[in-house]
């Protein structure tokens, strides 16, 4: 029999899938959460006592022992739910999702995307890497595990997920505009100050796209924008670059930069 096919998405709403079937990650945000955390390090066995001391730190021993068992038969059957074979196996005092079943992460293919985008880009092949940046920036829906906000095992790999993201929407931000494509450049742009709004070299990317595209009363507000928020958040002003592109471009003719 073919393996079981296990999706799992991280970037933004956590959901699951075996061979198409949406897993019940909803009922129980305890067994959401080890699902979750099973997945994330499914590469080797998770030791029981990683997760009594990830979940339940300060709980008595047998309180935290008795919570896992809880979480872990609420893992099984939501997976048995929707596939008879047995996908979570334990072995000795570890946890780990079985080797018997294919799984695919939207984490993965991201950062795969990423890097061969990067590679690509060096290599000048302008094609591959705007395709491959496309394909990360789909995948990356929203922050990782964005509605576990309080999930501290979670945060660090957010944070480093959320500055690659933001760096290849950048990156393909500036292929865009190489290929004079403004449209999707400043689409993109307002995508990453959505979640990055004091970032000034986007806001200068935005300058320019609107101004080469003939709206330059846009890109004049998007420098007003921009002074806004670095002084209501940061308390400083625009750089002396941002300031100069700024000045140039409320001239009658337009630049690119």
């Amino acid at each position: 029999m073919a393996s079981p096919m296990l999706t799992a998405h991280f970037l933004g709403t956590f959901r699951v899938t075996v061979d198409g079937e949406l897993v019940d990650t909803v009922s129980s945000r305890r067994t959401r959460s080890v699902l979750a955390y099973l997945l994330a390090h499914r590469r080797s066995p998770v030791p029981r006592d990683v997760l009594m001391d990830m979940f339940w730190p300060t709980a008595e021993p047998q309180a935290a022992r008795n919570s896992l068992h809880v979480a872990l038969s609420g893992v099984r059957q939501a997976l048995r739910a929707v596939c008879p074979h047995p996908l979570l196996e334990r072995r000795f005092d570890t946890y780990r999702i079985s080797d018997s079943v294919l799984v695919w992460t939207d984490v993965e293919h991201f950062e795969r995307n990423c890097e061969a985008a990067r590679h690509a880009q060096q290599a000048g092949d302008g094609k591959t890497a705007v395709r491959c940046y496309e394909a990360a920036s789909q995948l990356y829906e929203d922050d990782f595990l964005v509605d576990e906000p309080y999930a501290d095992w979670a945060a660090a790999t957010r944070e480093a997920l959320r500055l690659q993201a933001v760096e290849a929407q950048s990156r393909l931000m500036e292929i865009y505009i190489d290929y004079a494509q403004y449209g999707p450049a400043t689409v993109l742009g307002r995508r990453i100050l959505a979640v990055d709004p004091c970032n000034e070299q986007v806001h200068r990317r935005l300058m320019v796209s609107y101004s080469a595209a003939g709206h330059r009363h846009l890109a004049m507000t998007q420098y007003h924008r921009l002074v806004t928020t670095l002084w209501e958040t940061l308390r400083v002003r625009p750089s002396p670059n941002t300031t100069s592109l700024y000045e140039t471009l409320r001239r009658p003719e337009q630049l690119t930069a």
